[in-house]
């Protein structure tokens, strides 16, 4: 329990503490009014939960709209009777569909106190009289000024609005709400936009967004007269167009929420009928998630503890000295970074160049800090010996976990039925849990534990998205592969030096110090060498490389696919991705990876081979991370502005910091990010203290925000056994956030479920596989760092094909696959790749791919996976027998 503050000099005694936890225990049996959220599958519901349960000082519990157990009105009314309000949520898709608001359209017809946001606001204008229709020009992520009728003289008693100043408020919208406003004629427009109108007498209008048409707007504003707010004249219900939770939302917003509460509240104790009823069951529930490890105990519960057993009795039979590692302890040695020393010479001087290896590399630690932020890295991690490692893989819709096991134990596979456990995420989280290491190098963020990947399909999958296409997937694909790692070698680039750790029983001491004295003495004689320069991969005797890139028609098609999604308000924003193939002659991995640090260098670069797979990426995005104390960050960076040819280091000359379409596009996805922190750390334990800061790299401006969230600990003081039971389900960690947050938002849009869903018919049900999914480590300390896998490339084992000429040699070809993609959340698009202005679709381009051919660069620009640059196109088809592999800039 958090110690109550004291002011300065107060004593604080045993007595104090008691007296303060009795405080605290009073005050919790002291019940919160209820609220109950109708939540139709949109991602910033947690954060107006968050809203409701901070401002009102109320319980929240949440039920979805399409809810069985609400099918009739006799459950909805037995329902309602617990809350004092209802909130009618946010949502994709139009009001007027049955599928879309569900049990929303009910709840008219009931006297219980409702506000409706967004699609709620939608549905109570449809109700009493108002038509949805579309926005002539699409409002999402655009922060507008709130006119509302208290602003003008209009006072109402008991207004909602009542004290409220000027309101800056956060639009989500392509529809908006018709109740005749438009035929108002402009010189009575300003006394009669607050009364009732003809069309819908039940409603009266209490605020708009208003817009002068013949001024020029870069927010695509084109419609004159938006309605945003609105209350029943006779019955308990008021409306929000607009979101009062967004993060750019301001606070005078936050009493207008405070206001409809004291009025459902005065409601309630003047006119309800029927009374509230107090306890009882409802089947309202919390908006936090059950944790991970809750998940694993409840199935260890339910099996009457067969999932107890130590983890290799349950892959049958399983060598147990490689599934045990529960009594490990940490060993470390720390040398000097050998001076001019690069990441790469290290993995070169070790020996690992061509070996089954991790490394997570902030390949720019060097650079010199650019732009309004310093984007450099500061530590590098390879992990060793993962030939020799224990490994688990998992592909989805499988219910089995796979273990394969290290060479010297034939690397055999074994498998376990993963609803013993909960699933994939509660057996990952059971596993690290039981083998906690509490001393370590505590300037070292990884002594040990799972490294590896995640597909964007098993974020799918966690989301209940049906990923398409799945049964041609080759079972040896993993979507998800983790090693054990025991050996581990993190450079300091802050401090200059590095640790050599392996994580062993006690008995094992004495090989544990012999092995990281070798790799001491083999890094210290790393011999100076210049900086790694790209390898020639060039053979004119091997048959050339060649590329396939989808056409031209289906990347437009594609996009006024997106647009319509967007434009009917069945997506804020979406994340189109294509992918490109590359079929080269075999060769050094390695070296393509040496290239693309040395030329792109970026914070979260990686190079993994790990089982079937190899990974080259650069990426710049990290995802999330968490220390061991429970402090969750995620870093979205969405809005890319490519720079001009030989551009200077210029914090000025930051384009993207000053558009309101990447502000727009940035903001869209953070408070996406925000309502998924909120599903773990819970209400008022996500903060943002850094909102859309510009970075500089090599080849482009990224916008990027930091929110954060904090893992709240466990109440110490005596709970009864229903707090007891809710406790259960607050035992979290970093993995439990990582779990609720994929796939990530700026791969995706928002609201993300029904994105991808969208998503997954634009691109035709195309697997993207390691691209849109993550990279990174969850450790025996309890830390965790996992980066967006974009501006990558990855093949697979089981895609290499032969070539064979008459009367030449037998030639080895390897498959490369490349993403890429881009966001748009809805202007028009007018055909084209190639040239952006104000009437184009507002998606990201950017030069994807750069080659050395001769000594020459020849620059081929990408937008989701495809050529658009015409010209430089053609040259990359022809002239691919290239000097190195190298990315440029791209926005993933």
């Amino acid at each position: 329990m958090e110690v109550p503050r004291t002011s300065p000099g107060t004593r604080y005694s045993a007595r104090t503490d008691r007296s303060a936890s009795l405080v605290l225990y009073v005050a919790m049996l002291i019940p919160k009014p209820l609220i109950l959220f109708i939540d139709a599958y949109d991602s910033f519901s947690n954060n107006i939960i968050s809203l409701l349960e901070i401002s009102l000082n109320a319980s929240v519990r949440t039920v979805k709209i399409d809810d069985p157990a609400l099918a009739t009105d006799e459950a909805l009314h037995e329902e309602l009777s617990h809350y004092a309000a209802v909130v009618c949520g946010p949502g994709p898709g139009h009001p007027g569909r049955e599928e879309d608001v569900g049990v929303m359209k009910r709840i008219w017809k009931t006297e219980v106190p409702v506000l409706g946001i967004c699609l709620g606001f939608q549905s109570l204008c449809l109700e009493f009289g108002g038509v949805v229709r579309r926005l002539k020009g699409p409002q999402h992520g655009m922060i507008r000024r709130v006119n509302h009728a208290e602003e003008d003289g209009k006072r109402n008693v008991g207004s909602i609005f009542e004290g409220v100043g000027d309101i800056y408020a956060t639009l989500y919208q392509s529809l908006c709400a018709d109740i005749g406003q438009d035929l108002i004629p402009e010189k009575l427009w300003g006394s009669e936009k607050w009364k009732s109108t003809k069309q819908c007498p039940d409603l009266l209008p209490l605020a708009w967004v208003e817009s002068d048409l013949s001024e020029e707007s870069d927010s695509g504003v084109r419609d004159a007269r938006v309605l945003v707010a609105v209350q029943h004249r006779t019955r308990p219900f008021w409306a929000l167009q607009y979101h009062p939770e967004s993060i750019c939302t301001n606070e005078e917003s936050r009493k207008v929420i405070i206001n409809w509460f004291k009025v459902a509240l005065h409601f309630n104790r003047t006119l309800r009928q029927p009374r509230m009823q107090t306890g009882g069951s409802s089947q309202g529930k919390f908006a936090t998630r059950d944790s991970l490890l809750s998940r694993f105990e409840s199935f260890r519960l339910m099996l009457n503890g067969s999932a107890g057993f130590p983890v290799g009795e349950h892959f049958r039979k399983a060598p147990y000295e490689h599934s045990n590692g529960v009594d490990n302890i940490y060993y470390s040695r720390t040398v000097d970074l050998p001076g001019n020393t690069s990441v790469a010479e290290i993995v070169e001087s070790l020996g690992y160049e061509e070996e089954q290896i991790i490394l997570l590399e902030s390949s720019n630690a060097y650079e010199k800090a650019v732009g309004t932020a310093d984007v450099r890295g500061r530590y590098s991690i390879i992990a060793l010996d993962i030939k020799d490692s224990l490994r688990f893989e998992y592909t989805t819709g499988s219910n089995q976990i796979s273990a394969i096991y290290p060479a010297d134990a034939m690397a055999d596979k074994y498998t376990t039925d993963l609803r013993q456990f909960g699933g994939v995420w509660s057996f990952l989280a059971q596993y690290v849990d039981k083998r906690k290491v509490q001393d370590g190098k505590k300037d070292s963020p990884f002594w040990g534990g799972f490294m590896g990947y995640t597909t964007y399909e098993l974020g799918l999958e966690g989301i209940d998205v049906q990923a398409r296409g799945r049964k041609s997937q080759p079972t040896s694909r993993p979507d998800l592969c983790f090693a054990w790692v025991t050996r581990s070698v993190v450079i300091d680039h802050v401090k200059s030096c590095i640790y050599i750790q392996q994580l062993a029983p006690t008995a094992a001491q004495a090989q544990a110090e012999q092995w990281m004295y070798d790799m001491g003495m083999r890094i210290a004689n790393t011999s100076y060498r210049h900086p790694l320069k790209p390898r020639s991969t060039t053979n004119t005797s091997k048959p050339g490389p060649s590329v396939t890139t989808p056409p031209d028609s289906e990347y437009e098609s594609k996009v006024r696919d997106c647009q319509e999604s967007i434009r009917s308000g069945d997506s804020y924003e979406l994340c189109l991705t294509d992918q490109t193939t590359i079929t080269r002659p075999y060769g050094a991995s390695w070296d393509l990876y040496t290239s693309l640090r040395t030329r792109q260098p970026a914070p979260f670069a990686s190079y993994i081979r790990l089982g079937p797979l190899t990974l080259v990426s650069s990426s710049p995005e990290r995802f999330l991370s968490w220390t061991e104390a429970g402090k969750c960050e995620l870093r979205p960076m969405k809005g890319t502005v490519r720079k001009a040819p030989a551009s200077p280091p210029s914090p000025t000359r930051a384009p993207s910091s000053t558009s309101p379409r990447k502000k727009a596009e940035n903001l869209m996805i953070v408070d996406l990010v925000r309502h998924d922190l909120h599903g773990v750390c819970g209400s008022g334990n996500v903060t943002v203290p850094r909102l859309m800061v510009v970075e500089e790299y090599a080849s482009v401006f990224q916008m990027i925000t930091v929110v954060q969230g904090q893992i709240p600990s466990p109440l110490s003081i005596h709970m009864d056994v229903a707090e007891a039971d809710q406790a259960k389900r607050t035992w979290y960690t970093g993995l439990d956030v990582l779990a609720a947050s994929l796939p990530p938002g700026s791969m995706t849009g928002a609201p993300k479920k029904r994105s991808c869903e969208i998503l997954q018919s634009v691109e035709g049900g195309r697997e993207r596989s390691l691209y849109s999914g993550v990279v990174g480590y969850m450790d025996v300390g309890g830390r965790g760092d996992f980066s967006v896998t974009i501006r990558s490339m990855y093949r697979w084992d089981d895609d290499f094909t032969s070539t064979e000429a008459e009367g030449e040699e037998k030639q080895v070809m390897e498959k490369w696959h490349i993403g890429a993609g881009g966001g748009g959340y809805g202007v028009e698009y007018t055909g084209g790749r190639e040239g952006r202005d104000a009437d184009e679709v507002e998606w990201d381009f950017g030069s994807f791919l750069v080659y050395e051919y001769k000594g020459a660069q020849v620059l081929g620009s990408m937008c989701h996976g495809m050529v658009f640059g015409r010209q430089a196109g053609r040259q990359i088809l022809n002239v691919f027998d290239l000097q190195g592999w190298v990315f440029g800039a791209g926005v993933g």
